[in-house]
């Protein structure tokens, strides 16, 4: 009896120190990532990553990996402060500078980007990643003539690289600043109505201060004809905060006389915006105001938003909502969509008729796709449902544009 006691007492030794042994470095730094990537606890992370650091100060992928929590919280100093850390002990360390580049870019600093990039490339002339890195920034910050600039010596430097070459083809499509678009769309109903007809011609401009769009439509309904003159404009008032400006005109009966359009939008944390706004129709024998309010969550490759509408009206208020699906593909260019709406006001009130709606509801599908860098090509298909006093009226709409960019 006392053997086997011996026994097992000498095999639980190793297990006793096994346990109390310290973690190694390594295997601190393993929990400090576990705590970030799989609980999101970055505070817990970076205590466990500073903890190894005092034992291994030199181990410079713990202090990138601190800095990226910062950078990530948008703590761009503290981040900020680490990266130099390193580059003060290892003047060369790629990923310091990548990372720091990274930081001072998002960060909002174009000087201070471009100041780190000119940094790595004295200790990596010609370059091609730091250069990439640069161009970057510069396409990042609007300036898409410099960053065509050094797009362009890469590829002096570097002839195969794809990045480079896709890179400028990028900046020298922003630098187009003109649009022109032709749009059809054909309404058809099943009963009473015959086919409506609509064309639109449109005049897109980027300025430095937003864009501006000139719109000249004709509408062929109930037998009759006429034309509308609108301008829309988006003018910027600051980082992530601009407003829609909208003013049209028209002497034809079947759409409004005026109409005025004004909103505001705004960038929220979250990668989420938010807009209010309110739409003035006058026609010939009334005049509407209509509310809307949006807020928009973009996604990954996703964009969702929501829509109100509200018009007050003495024969009673109208209400309806739509909600918006947009998946991107390879660009903002590219996207694919679904759309619906349901409530007592039409979504998107035009005609004076659309006022007097009691019940409607929408269901609409689009997609555009470049066909080059300068044309663009897109269609629209949905069917609605809008509810009168004396009738129901049910249509299918089909809608075909191309634009061309110059």
């Amino acid at each position: 009896m006392i053997i086997l006691f011996i026994y097992f007492l000498m095999m639980s030794i190793p297990v006793l120190q096994a346990q109390d042994q310290p973690l190694t470095v390594d295997e601190q730094f393993d929990q400090a990532r576990d705590a970030a990537f799989n609980d999101g606890n970055y505070d817990k992370a970076r205590t466990i990553a500073y903890a190894a650091l005092e034992r291994s100060p030199d181990y410079h992928g713990i202090r990138l990996f601190i800095a990226r929590l910062y950078g990530w919280e948008g703590d761009y100093a503290s981040a900020r402060n680490e990266l130099e850390t390193v580059l003060n002990r290892d003047p060369d360390n790629r990923k310091a500078f990548e990372a720091l580049i990274n930081i001072e870019s998002r960060s909002g600093d174009l000087d201070r980007s471009l100041s780190v990039t000119d940094r790595a490339l004295e200790i990596y002339p010609r370059d091609e990643e730091f250069l990439l890195q640069r161009a970057s920034v510069l396409y990042s910050f609007d300036e898409f003539v410099r960053s065509e600039q050094v797009y362009r010596s890469i590829l002096l430097i570097h002839p195969s690289s794809r990045e480079a070459r896709d890179g400028l083809e990028s900046a020298r499509l922003k630098q187009m600043k003109h649009s022109v678009s032709l749009s059809y769309r054909h309404d058809q109903f099943d009963q009473i109505f015959e086919p409506w007809n609509f064309w639109e011609m449109q005049l897109n401009r980027q300025t430095p201060y937003g864009s501006a769009i000139g719109r000249l439509q004709y509408a062929n309904r109930f037998s009759q004809n006429g034309v509308q003159f609108n301008l829309d404009t988006y003018p910027s008032i600051t980082s992530g905060f601009y407003a829609y400006l909208s003013g049209g005109f028209s002497n034809s009966s079947i759409y409004p006389r005026f109409r005025f359009g004004f909103s505001l939008y705004k960038s929220l944390p979250f990668a989420l915006e938010l807009e209010g706004g309110i739409r003035y129709l006058n026609f010939t024998t009334s005049e509407t105001y209509i509310y809307t309010a949006s807020l928009t969550k973009y996604r990954g490759n996703y964009m969702f938003t929501g829509r109100s509408y509200f018009a007050p009206s003495s024969l009673g208020n109208s209400l309806s909502g739509n909600l918006l699906i947009r998946r991107y593909f390879s660009s903002a260019d590219s996207y694919v969509s679904i759309s619906g709406g349901y409530g007592t006001a039409s979504n998107d009130i035009q005609f004076a008729q659309e006022i007097n709606t009691l019940n409607s509801w929408s269901l609409s599908f689009d997609a555009q796709y470049p066909l080059s860098n300068r044309f663009l090509v897109s269609g629209k298909a949905g069917i609605d449902s809008e509810e009168f006093r004396s009738y129901t009226r049910r249509r299918v709409s089909i809608k075909a544009r191309v634009s061309y960019r110059f």
